[in-house]
């Protein structure tokens, strides 16, 4: 946990997803950060159903990228937004080899409670290396009673009214961005996460990510017990990134297990990566009526025209006449109680036929 993602905005569409309001020109309008390619050359690939190893879109400080600029000695620039693509499963720093998923270690997911004592992450800790990684949403698994498969459910942000996140056709239409409005398609899972840079044995240049993870709180833990450090609003995103302001002693301190999420059942279809169908987080129903089969809906059409025919049938025997109506012999009528004088007329003839 989290263990598969989707994330279905193009990069231009994630980076407008992204904007912040800001003051150009002595007027306040929404900006857009930069999208940067991987260094290796790895690309992004839009998907419903996306597995550890794949590369996708984190937002992190264009300090990492360009250095910490300066206005004088004492003042240090506010950092901007970069979103690049990063390889899901970070790669340690003492690990050396030729490919980067070559370590065998599980490392898509970052524990909050002993993040500190891990050599696999606490190098990125200490170095500032915060990250912010984007998504659609996140699936999750819930055990059910008497089932062996578990029954997966989407995870991700409150969205707009009108917007359903899973239906493209809700929210593409003309002037989803504009300077002056920002955004107005959904709205982006937004999880903390640390990233490294790493060097293959054969120069190859991999940067990857972990999301980090921590207990859950009252209103997620019906679902799962572990959760994703999200990042709710644009101050959280921006006091992650800031690792010069923000020591990394406080950034873990401010990050919250209460946050507002939203969640539906999907086909369990998610269940395998290689399935990238583009329905595949549609809410679906959780009935357990059982489907139907060609012979079951055979059966039940055979049964209604028959059911039918009869009723008909009956309905055209009945005879109709002023003021009395004769139901047909399927029909049962209610039996009638006897009057207190019938009832004492049987008891007499009763009486008479034990005396004799």
């Amino acid at each position: 946990m989290c263990g598969r993602t989707a994330c279905t905005l193009g990069p231009d569409e994630i980076c407008q997803a992204c904007s912040v309001r800001t003051m150009k020109d002595g007027k306040k309008q929404y900006q857009a950060p930069e999208w940067r390619d991987h260094p290796g050359g790895k690309s992004y690939t839009t998907s419903y159903n996306i597995a550890p190893s794949r590369f996708t879109p984190v937002i992190i400080s264009d300090h990492h990228v360009r250095g910490v600029k300066r206005q004088s000695d004492d003042e240090v620039l506010s950092p901007q937004r970069i979103i690049q693509p990063m390889m899901w499963g970070l790669i340690p720093p003492f690990y050396k080899g030729s490919s980067p998923t070559g370590h065998g270690l599980t490392t898509n997911n970052c524990r909050v409670e002993d993040i500190e004592e891990k050599k696999s992450y606490k190098p990125s800790l200490i170095k500032g290396q915060r990250c912010v990684v984007l998504c659609d949403g996140f699936y999750e698994w819930q055990a059910i009673k008497g089932e062996k498969t578990k029954q997966p459910y989407f995870v991700y942000a409150p969205q707009p009214e009108g917007i359903e996140i899973w239906n493209r056709e809700s929210w593409d239409k003309p002037g989803v961005w504009s300077e002056d409005e920002g955004w107005r398609g959904p709205q982006l899972l937004k999880i903390a996460g640390l990233f490294s840079f790493w060097i293959s044995t054969e120069g190859e240049e991999v940067m990857s990510y972990t999301v980090l993870t921590m207990e859950s709180g009252k209103k997620f833990s019906s679902l799962h017990h572990r959760i994703p450090a999200i990042l709710e609003t644009d101050q959280d995103v921006e006091d992650w990134l800031d690792f010069g302001r923000i020591g990394y002693k406080e950034a873990l301190t401010n990050l919250t297990n209460e946050v507002e999420l939203t969640w539906h059942p999907v086909s369990t279809a998610v269940n395998n990566s290689r399935n990238q169908e583009p329905n595949i987080n549609v809410p679906v129903s959780l009935d357990k009526k059982p489907p139907e089969t060609a012979s079951s809906k055979l059966m039940s059409a055979w049964l209604s025209k028959g059911s039918a025919k009869k009723d008909n049938s009956a309905l055209k025997d009945m005879k109709r006449e002023p003021g009395k109506t004769e139901a047909p012999e399927h029909y049962e009528e209610k039996e009638k109680k006897p009057s207190p004088f019938s009832k004492w007329i049987k008891k007499e003839s009763d009486d008479n036929a034990n005396d004799n």
